[in-house]
C-alpha cells in the first residue's frame, strides 16, 4: 500500500456561470428499427444489472477518492513510441509504480486494425486487474472524412452534418441517418459487445465549442439539435440491446447546460479544461465554478462528475509543462477541488494521452515519462510532483481500487 497525505485547505470562491444556446424546437427523427419486421414497442432497457452495481459501486467510491485517468495509457505513450503493444507498461507505471485507474481510448484509433486488436486487448487486461474502462469518439464526418468544422478557415462539407442527420425519416430515406446508424453499427456496438462488462462512452464531447462538426459552430444549428443527435445515439445503442453503457456528458470549460441531453441519458456530467488557472480564459474561478455548478445537479439527480480532460499544452514550442509548471498536477488540478467542499461525487480526472509522434522529443505529454529528467530541465521535478500527486489521499490509482464490479 501505498502512503498518501491529506492537503487541507480552506478557499472560498465566487459563483459566475453562464449559459448559451437557444430555445428553437426541431422533430426528432425517427429511429428505424433495426429489424423492419420486429414492432416490439417494449420499454427500452437503460443497464444491465452487472452495470446497475458498478454504477452504484462508482458512487460509493467516489465518496472516498477520485481515480486519476488517462486517455490510451498503455498503447499510446513517450517511452515505447506512439503506437505500441506493449500493454503491461505505461507511463503512469513507469513513475508511480501503478497504472491509471481509469483508462479511455477512442473509436477513432480503430481504424487501424493492428492497433484495435492490441487496444482492445490491452482493455480487456485493464478490466481484469479491476480497472474502470472508458470510450470517446472523435467521429469523422461523412464528406470531410475529419472531425474538425473547419480545415484551412473554411468550414467543410460537414458544416450541417447534424441537421442532416436528424432531417427526419429512416434509415431508407435519409442517407445521412443511414450513414451515421451505420458506423455505430460497424465500429461501436461490435466492441461494446465483445467487451461486455461496463463501460464509460463519451460521445460528442466539447459540444459548446466550435472546433468539431458536432459543436457550436457558427449559425449551423442550435444547442437542441446538439440535444437530439445525443439522445438519438443513446436510444439507438439501447435498441440494439447495448446495455452495458454508462454515459458521460462533458462540455468545454464551461458547465454548459443548454446541451444537457437529459438524466435519461447522462450518468456522469464531465468538464473538459486545459491549463486551468493557467491560461486567461480558463482561470481557477472558472474551473471551480463549473465544478460546482456541475456537482449541484448531481447532487440533486443521483449521478456523478468527472474531469473528463486536463492538461497543460505547449504554446508554440514551448514546454509549459514541466519547464514553467512542474507542479502542474498537484497545484492546478487536484488542490483547488479538495480545498472545496461544495465539489464532490468526482469520480475521475483524466489526462490526455502522451506521444511523441515523430520520435524528435517535440511531441506533446501530460504526464512524466521514464527518462524526462534528461531531456527537460524541470523534469525531475514534474515527476517528483506526479508522484505526490499519486501519494495524496485523496487519489486513486489502479492498484488502489477495490473490486467495483461485484
Amino acid at each position: 500500500m501505498k502512503i498518501k497525505l491529506l492537503v487541507a485547505m480552506l478557499m472560498v470562491v465566487s459563483l459566475t456561470f453562464g449559459s448559451c444556446g437557444d430555445d428553437k424546437e426541431t422533430e426528432k427523427p425517427d429511429i428505424e428499427n433495426p429489424d423492419p419486421d420486429d414492432n416490439d414497442d417494449s420499454p427500452l432497457i437503460k443497464r444491465n444489472q452487472a452495470t446497475e452495481t458498478f454504477y452504484a459501486n462508482l458512487k460509493k467510491f467516489a465518496t472516498q477518492k477520485i481515480m486519476f485517468g488517462m486517455a490510451n495509457p498503455t498503447t499510446l505513450g513517450y517511452k515505447n513510441g506512439p503506437k505500441n503493444n506493449n500493454i503491461n507498461q505505461s507511463d503512469c507505471k513507469d513513475i508511480t509504480g501503478s497504472h491509471p485507474a481509469f483508462y479511455e481510448s477512442d473509436f477513432m484509433w480503430y481504424t487501424d486494425k493492428k492497433f484495435k486488436e492490441w487496444d482492445i486487448d490491452a482493455m480487456k487486461q485493464a478490466h481484469q486487474r479491476g480497472a474502470v474502462i472508458g470510450y470517446c469518439w472523435h467521429m469523422r464526418g461523412r464528406e470531410s472524412d475529419d472531425f474538425y468544422a473547419k480545415k484551412d478557415g473554411a468550414f467543410t462539407q460537414d458544416r450541417y452534418l447534424v441537421n442532416a442527420i436528424l432531417a427526419g425519416g429512416t434509415r431508407k430515406t435519409n442517407p445521412a441517418l443511414n450513414w451515421y446508424f451505420t458506423q455505430l453499427d460497424e465500429i461501436v456496438i461490435p466492441v461494446f459487445k465483445e467487451l461486455g462488462f461496463p463501460i464509460l462512452f463519451r460521445p460528442f464531447h466539447e459540444m459548446n465549442g466550435g472546433w468539431f462538426w458536432w459543436g457550436s459552430h457558427s449559425d449551423a444549428y442550435p444547442a437542441d439539435r446538439y440535444k437530439k443527435l445525443y439522445q438519438l445515439t443513446v436510444d439507438y445503442l439501447r435498441k440494439n440491446e447495448v446495455t452495458n453503457i454508462l454515459y458521460v456528458w462533458s462540455p468545454d470549460s464551461d458547465a454548459a447546460f443548454d446541451f444537457y441531453p437529459g438524466d435519461d441519458y447522462v450518468d456522469v456530467l464531465g468538464l473538459d479544461i486545459y491549463e486551468p488557472g493557467i491560461a486567461s480564459w480558463n482561470p481557477t474561478s472558472k474551473y471551480l465554478n463549473s465544478m460546482k455548478a456541475l456537482t449541484e445537479h448531481a447532487e440533486k439527480h443521483d449521478k456523478l462528475v468527472a474531469v473528463t480532460e486536463t492538461g497543460l499544452r505547449k504554446d508554440n514550442n514551448t514546454f509549459r509543462y514541466p519547464e514553467v509548471y512542474p507542479d502542474f498536477w498537484t497545484k492546478y488540478v487536484l488542490q483547488p477541488l479538495i480545498e472545496n467542499s461544495n465539489i464532490n461525487r468526482i469520480a475521475y480526472i483524466m489526462s490526455w494521452y502522451n506521444a511523441d509522434w515523430n520520435n524528435d522529443d517535440k511531441g506533446t505529454f501530460y504526464i512524466p515519462y521514464s527518462g524526462v529528467e534528461q531531456k527537460h530541465t524541470k523534469g525531475a521535478d514534474a515527476v517528483l510532483d506526479f508522484r505526490s500527486f499519486y501519494n495524496n489521499i485523496n487519489t486513486a490509482f489502479e492498484d488502489d481500487l477495490p473490486d467495483l464490479y461485484k
